[in-house]
């Protein structure tokens, strides 16, 4: 079972926490529709944790900040310019929307090598 409630890390700074947002796509799972919940963003990790009652711990996830391979910015359907596309270096894709993106897209991107 995944967690559903995030803790900060021994270690880990803490950039922005319960950020609105929507997850549209993500590895290991037949989902391809639009996942609100809220987003967690730290130095070492990204954090998604789903909302809603039925569910939410197979749609939540948590990423490492070190196996990130790339970081652009993408619209989310139908055409809004909301996106952040994180590319792992194993392959998996996440495509985050998250409204003033900038901010999040310049905070990932520093962490990115």
């Amino acid at each position: 079972m995944k967690k559903t409630i995030f803790e900060v890390k021994d270690g880990e700074q803490l950039f922005a926490a319960k950020v609105s947002g929507d997850c549209w796509k993500m590895p290991k799972t037949t989902i391809r529709k639009q996942v609100p919940g809220k987003y967690y963003f730290t130095d070492k990790r990204i954090v998604f944790l789903a909302s809603g009652l039925i569910g939410t711990e197979s749609v939540s996830w948590e990423i490492e900040m070190k196996d990130i391979d790339t970081v652009k910015t993408c619209t989310t359907p139908p055409f809004f310019p909301f996106g952040i596309l994180i590319t792992m270096k194993n392959g998996d894709k996440y495509k985050l929307s998250i409204l003033k993106r900038k901010k999040y897209f310049e905070w990932i991107s520093q962490y990115v090598s």
